[in-house]
């Protein structure tokens, strides 16, 4: 860190075992899967260097060489730094030593220069241990941030993405994230449909063009390097012509680098890209003999040291006893003592970056790709001896666990692109011997390995053989990528018919959901064809390709096809000609997934049985493996909120109840990490709770999820969403108990919390602002309080509408409850005039043509009339519960909803629970097409529930509604007793036309009261 501001120090526990601390000023975040350390750049002078030694000179950290060229990456960089969204992401890719890692720092620079903070976060696994310091938790400036991440694809998907979500970044005020990688491939497709179906966030990416396509040209680029680098080492003589140099920024640097070291020692400068390698080592391996022998800087020989470097390479940083034990298990060193002897020495040549680590690894990665190749035996360059001691660390170093197979193996792969001995002599072996180590290495190893040519498929086969049954989502874009490459090659049709069904599901979760589906969908084909030839004999795997396909389509909610596919594979278990029945778990998730495709799309009564049928098996499997509980409880809370919208209360809370029980039996182990699942069956059981009138208990559940979603919103933005309904669900609770004050606190929340969504997708985000911006507005109403506050949150919500983002009909609705909230509001605040010019219908956008008259009550000629559709489909639904009948009549237009309401007869609890199901603008528009129906005035029920609903709504709403309604009909809406004082605001707010008439039939004078 940089600057005399004081050092901020935070610990944030999470209840998954994760720590959060700011130490020194720096941001470490531990969490159960690898550790990530964000820490402020610098950009001082760099450091002077006295040596030759290659490696610190060709490392772009210390800045030897002058930026120069890319001025149209730094313009595009910059256009997309200064974009008024809140949170961006960009990738920026390319191949080794293109130079992404300059061009990032130089726009981090610039960036600093321009006002922003300019971050770097690292990943280094398990090598920092959790700091455990207290304070509080806010750790972000309030200033405008640039996070780098370096070697991006290397990070576990799960930590990237953290780091992505982190909540405190995303309480800037504003936040780019700038990852720089050499490849795209699974794992950047995982990445941003992750970040998109978490956050809304846009993720994008840009390829860093080779130098020979940029303005700077490669003898440009070279005459810069070879300058500053005889600056740095003394020398002024031109010496030898410079070389015709071509290839990647790195290639061109070490060039100019090889050039003025052989000038300084009478050399002749090597030109081929392997012997330029060797050269620029030859000269670290001379820096590390004068160490040794400059009065003993160091103790240990060259070759120990090689072989310190060697062993750092392919682990990267360790800690201290985890190096310790590494040197010993690679035969480096014998002893404790010896090996934190040569851990001193090899940290005197290459100071670690991170004061808690050793092994520093030599940079840049391409000069450390080629120290191994080089010194490992079996290539034929002379003048670089290699070390027979390499062929037995090699594979004791990538077989010591997942954490050194994860950074070794890509390595390798690299390095053997450029050196073929690799391959043949050790890496293919060592692979066929042990494919587990691939699977051990991670994904990025087995997208490496799928990606190389020289990786054959026998080999690649066998590490598919080993890839665990339940993978971890880290592995899926490099399993994805495995497959991929097996798929392809393939020609027998039922193998051929099994990898498409894994493909296609592997590329599913690693982010590519169209070629997922696609693959998915041919694989059901071949299935078919194969089955149809012999049935018997390919109807398991036709099953199998139906459940997989059903699977997916219920991931990505096209319900119709995941009903319609796993009705099929459900069909296959009892198939007269061919049964294919799956083990239990398969069983028990394709029923789930099915239950819940019916209710989407509308057979809730199937939907059930389905679900009652999963949820036995469920219990059967968890009688015996404890593992499956948290599988029983997720289908317990979907049972009961389908229940509860039923209007099956109790049993909805009784679901929930066994939910509950189940989850805290799982939250007794050790980083169970189910929070979200409690959140979630809190957030349902208040909500059951309080259809139940239960609103004390209700109450208390609320708080319970909004007390975990805000935990897990504080470490991870993609919670946000849930707190917000968490906090919307506590405010209407609390409304429902008369606690006014919190319940606006509640709503304010959740409304602040939109605000921040919106400005990473307005899109995604807006409608939902809108949603809650009227609710806010609508309690401090009913609260008779806050008026000011509930004014501006509505004109907040209208110039939302105004922006043209929705369709007009979503536009119009809103904006009409909006005005009726304001004009309440404005009448409250004592503005009786504003209100009623709010109440007063907008004239027309056309000017009406003057020979026209304005029309009154709809004529009884052009009112509406229920239909023999419009009975028969009353008839239908008079004995389904009430929330079915909702579900059906939410598919209908509100003028059909209208006709069909007034040809039934229900009882009044059925006709109140089917109407509190409506969304509170839908049940509006209803509303005002009932009123135009004559038929109501014959129907009590309906005409009973139609006047208490409109006794909700404001008087201005009101007066247009029955304005339009025969004077029959809004006469005897007004007559009923509730409305004896409310009866005379909505007349005089009524045309004279339009009141008149009701007046006469009311034998009511508007001015007087009733009674009187």
């Amino acid at each position: 860190m940089t600057g005399d501001t004081p050092a901020r120090q935070v610990n944030v526990a999470h209840d998954n075992a994760t720590v959060l601390a700011v130490q020194d000023g720096d941001l470490h975040v531990h969490q159960r899967i690898g550790t990530h350390l964000i820490e402020e750049l610098s950009f001082g002078e760099a450091p002077p260097l006295l040596d030759e030694q290659p490696s610190r000179l060709l490392n772009a950290d210390n800045r030897v060489v002058s930026f120069t060229g890319r001025e149209r990456e730094i313009a595009e960089l910059t256009a997309w730094r200064d974009t008024p969204t809140s949170a961006a992401v960009r990738l920026v890719h390319g191949g080794a030593g293109q130079g992404k890692t300059r061009l990032a720092y130089r726009f981090a620079e610039l960036s600093q220069a321009s006002g922003w903070i300019a971050l770097h976060a690292r990943h280094s696994r398990d090598a920092v241990r959790p700091v455990e310091v207290s304070g509080g938790s806010d750790v972000v400036p309030s200033g405008r941030i640039l996070v780098l991440v370096d070697y991006a694809e290397r990070w576990p998907l799960s930590d990237l993405l953290a780091l992505l979500l982190d909540g405190r970044l995303h309480r800037s005020a504003g936040l780019r994230v700038l990852l720089l990688a050499r490849p795209v491939g699974n794992w950047w497709h995982a990445l941003t449909y992750r970040l998109s179906q978490s956050l809304g966030a846009h993720a994008d990416s840009v390829e860093l063009a080779p130098l020979g396509e940029t303005q700077v040209g490669y003898r440009e680029a070279f005459e810069v390097a070879r300058s500053c680098f005889a600056r740095v080492l003394g020398v002024t003589d031109p010496g030898h012509p410079a070389p015709e140099a071509e290839g990647s920024v790195l290639t061109i640097h070490m060039a100019a680098l090889a050039y003025v070291l052989a000038v300084r020692h009478g050399d002749v400068p090597p030109t081929d890209p392997g012997h330029l390698s060797a050269y620029l080592l030859s000269r670290e391996r001379n820096h590390w003999q004068a160490m040794y022998d400059n009065e003993r800087r160091i103790e240990s020989p060259p070759q120990v040291l090689g072989r310190a470097v060697f062993v750092a390479a392919l682990t990267r940083p360790l800690d201290h006893a985890a190096a310790v034990l590494t040197l010993r298990s690679a035969a480096v060193a014998d002893s404790v003592e010896a090996a934190a002897r040569v851990l001193d020495d090899h940290a005197m040549c290459y100071p670690a970056h991170n004061p808690e680590t050793q092994l520093e690894p030599l940079y840049p990665d391409r000069l450390a790709e080629d120290f191994v190749a080089l010194q490992t035996p079996g290539h034929a360059l002379p003048g670089f001896r290699p070390d027979p001691w390499a062929t037995g660390a090699l594979p004791a170093l990538a077989g010591g666990g997942p954490g050194t197979a994860g950074t070794a193996l890509p390595l390798l792969v690299e390095a053997a692109r450029r050196w073929p001995h690799l391959a043949e002599k050790h890496l293919l072996p060592l692979l066929a011997a042990h494919p587990e180590l691939a699977v051990q290495a991670g994904a990025v190893a087995l997208s490496v390995l799928a990606a190389a040519p020289m990786i054959p498929l026998d080999v690649l086969a066998a590490i598919e053989a080993s890839l665990p049954n339940d993978p971890p989502q880290d592995l899926y874009a490099g399993i994805a990528a495995i497959t991929e490459r097996l798929a392809r090659d393939t020609t027998d049709p039922a193998r051929a018919a099994r990898l498409l069904r894994k493909l296609g599901w592997r590329l599913l979760d690693s982010g590519r959901v169209a070629d997922g589906l696609a693959t998915l969908t041919a694989a059901v084909d071949t299935a078919r064809r194969l089955a149809a030839g012999n049935h018997t004999a390919h109807v398991a795997q036709l099953e199998s390709a139906l459940r997989a396909a059903g699977r997916a389509h219920a991931r990505v909610g096209d319900w119709k096809k995941a009903a319609a596919a796993l009705g099929q594979a459900v069909a296959c278990w009892n198939d007269p000609a061919g049964r294919a029945v799956p083990g239990p778990e398969d069983i028990a998730s394709c029923l789930a997934d099915l239950s819940l495709a019916l209710w989407h799309i509308g057979d809730n009564a199937w939907s059930l049985t389905v679900r009652d049928q999963a949820l036995q098996q469920l219990r059967r499997l968890v009688s015996t493996d404890p593992r499956h509980r948290r599988t029983l409880a997720r289908t317990l809370v979907q049972q009961a909120e389908q229940l509860r919208r039923g209007e099956r209360r109790d049993d909805s809370l009784d679901a929930l109840d066994e939910a509950t029980d189940l989850l805290r039996a799982v939250a007794g182990g050790v980083g169970s990490g189910i929070e979200s699942d409690i959140a979630t069956a809190l957030l349902a059981r208040a909500k059951t709770l309080q259809s139940l009138g239960r609103l004390a208990e209700a109450e208390h559940a609320a708080s319970g999820a909004v007390r975990f979603y805000r935990q897990l919103a504080g470490l991870n933005v993609a919670f946000d969403q849930d707190l917000a309904q968490a906090l919307e669900a506590e405010a209407d609770i609390l409304a429902a108990r008369n606690r006014w004050a919190g319940a606006i606190e509640a709503q304010a929340n959740a409304t602040a919390i939109h605000r921040r969504l919106i400005r990473i997708n307005a899109e995604r985000y807006g409608l939902d602002l809108v949603h809650t911006l009227i609710r806010f507005a609508r309690l401090c109403r009913d609260a008779g309080r806050k008026h000011r506050e509930g004014l501006e949150t509505l004109a907040e919500a209208m110039r939302l509408l105004h922006s043209g983002q929705w369709d007009a009909a979503t536009q119009q609705r809103l904006l009409a409850v909006a005005q009726s909230l304001g004009a309440d509001l404005l009448e409250a605040s004592g503005r009786r005039e504003d209100a009623d010019t709010l109440r007063r219908p907008r004239p027309a956008r056309q000017p009406p043509s003057p020979t026209a008259t304005p029309q009154r009550t709809r004529p009884s000629s052009q009112r509406p009339v229920s239909t023999a559709e419009d009975r028969a489909r009353g008839r239908s639904m008079a004995d389904l519960p009430p929330y079915t009948a909702r579900r059906l009549l939410e598919e209908l237009e509100p003028r059909s909803v209208a006709a069909t309401l007034v040809t039934m007869n229900p009882r009044h609890d059925w006709l109140e629970m089917m109407f509190r199901g409506f969304h509170s603008d839908d049940a509006l528009r209803i509303l005002r097409r009932l009123v135009q129906f004559d038929e109501l005035v014959k129907n009590p029920v309906v005409l009973q529930r139609t006047a208490k609903l409109l006794l909700g709504c404001s008087s201005q709403f009101v007066a247009g509604v029955l304005g339009q309604a025969a004077p029959l009909t809004a006469a005897t809406i007004l007559s009923f007793d509730e409305w004896t004082i409310e009866a005379r605001r909505v007349l005089r707010l009524m045309d004279p036309a339009e009141s008149d008439p009701i007046v006469r039939l009311l034998a009511y004078d508007p001015e007087r009261p009733f009674g009187q």
